[in-house]
């Protein structure tokens, strides 16, 4: 299955220019004749799997509740008024993967998770702000969703974990039907109510923060011995009249300085920016082959099995460190060069397997082969079908 957003609806360069991260809006038909990559029941076993963060979120008489997957029994449920989210659905289950694909006019590394959720008639998780811009795709049913302004609202809490705003009014307020999309940008406020038994699908983009970006850096420093400069007394601290247990103002100006300092290396601010840009959060499932492969040893195992595929969850990027191309996978930096590059771009491109016949030609140059060998050592790339006999 592809997804193509129709034309006819939907304008990227037009979208980019007059509303992404400006303002909500709705799509009619954004996709011609949508078809569910999944169901239900389908999203339900999705939701049994290790590691998958799922939530299955109610309301009974006004009164919320919310219980994290795995979720094995749902014979205790009511009829109505409830939803099951299930985040990263497109590292788990690999036909949703290609609902991302149309998205793609946004930068890859923006791309956080694919998030599906199955809600009952009335089902919902009530009016609330979002940190990060998202499509929201109808599938099957039909979900009225209502969306404000940008403003100072109130946070309430009808259950522990889960955080809602009150006192938004309206500005669209929209039934969506199969197809439909609507956008919302970061901290519009919005609530989205199922009439029927409906589908949704959020394409949710990665916005890091201040802290996050500091926290990086201060890992990878402890990681590799960086910013190793220490607090040395001002001279003016060493004159001051101040109290033994007081912090004085040289002192606190020093520490700014040493802080300040340690932003000021633009290139390891890039390299730390492209590493953690290029890590997925959830760790990928990374397969490794059984005897690590030797540079000779790389086109036979091509040649071995039919096609090759993408750990799920894999990240891969390119960037510009220290002038020099390189590519990204997973927080790895990896050299690149003319030979490479057309190699490395094409995996980028391939979001589940490649052919080997498609792979051969792009492993001509030691280099190519080189990259490969790293790819597939790393658990990065894997062949998971018995080999190729014919």
């Amino acid at each position: 299955m592809t997804y193509q957003l129709n034309p006819a609806a939907f304008d990227p360069a037009l979208f980019l220019a007059n509303d992404w991260q400006q303002q909500p809006r709705v799509f009619r038909q954004a996709f011609v004749d949508f078809v569910d990559p999944i169901d239900g029941n389908e999203l339900a076993g999705v939701a049994l799997e290790p590691g998958v963060d799922s939530r299955l979120i109610s309301c009974a008489e006004g009164q919320w509740d919310l219980r994290h997957g795995p979720i094995e029994d749902f014979s205790d449920v009511p009829d109505d008024h409830w939803s099951l989210l299930v985040q990263a659905v497109n590292e788990h289950f690999p036909p949703a993967q290609a609902l991302l694909d149309p998205f793609r006019f946004i930068a890859d590394w923006r791309i956080d998770d694919l998030m599906v959720s199955y809600s009952t008639p009335g089902g919902g998780v009530g009016p609330h702000l979002d940190q990060y811009d998202v499509f929201i795709i109808q599938g099957e049913g039909r979900r009225r969703w209502q969306i404000g302004a940008r403003g100072d609202y109130a946070s309430v809490t009808p259950h522990p974990e889960l955080k809602q705003i009150e006192g938004f009014e309206a500005l669209i307020d929209v039934v969506l039907e199969p197809g439909d999309m609507i956008y919302i940008p970061a901290g519009v406020p919005h609530a989205g109510e199922s009439l029927t038994e409906c589908m949704n699908y959020s394409v949710g983009f990665r916005a890091p923060s201040q802290a996050e970006l500091i926290s990086a850096l201060a890992d990878y420093a402890l990681d590799k011995d960086a910013l190793t400069t220490r607090y040395r007394d001002p001279t003016d601290a060493r004159t001051t009249n101040s109290p033994s247990w007081h912090i004085d103002a040289a002192s606190r100006a020093h520490f700014r300085k040493l802080i300040r300092d340690s932003l000021a290396d633009d290139a390891l601010l890039d390299k730390v920016v492209a590493q953690l840009l290029s890590q997925n959060p959830r760790p990928p499932l990374l397969v490794w082959p059984q005897e690590e492969l030797t540079g000779s040893g790389v086109l036979r195992y091509i040649e071995r099995y039919g096609s090759i595929q993408r750990a799920v969850g894999l990240r891969m990027l390119t960037s510009e460190l220290n002038h020099e191309l390189v590519g990204l996978v997973q927080g790895q930096v990896l050299a690149l060069d003319e030979q490479s590059l057309p190699l490395f771009e094409r995996l980028i491109d391939t979001p589940l397997e490649i052919s080997s016949a498609e792979l051969k030609p792009l492993l001509k140059t030691e280099s190519a082969r080189q990259l490969m060998l790293t790819l597939l050592n790393e658990g990065y790339w894997f062949a998971a079908e018995a080999p190729d006999e014919s």
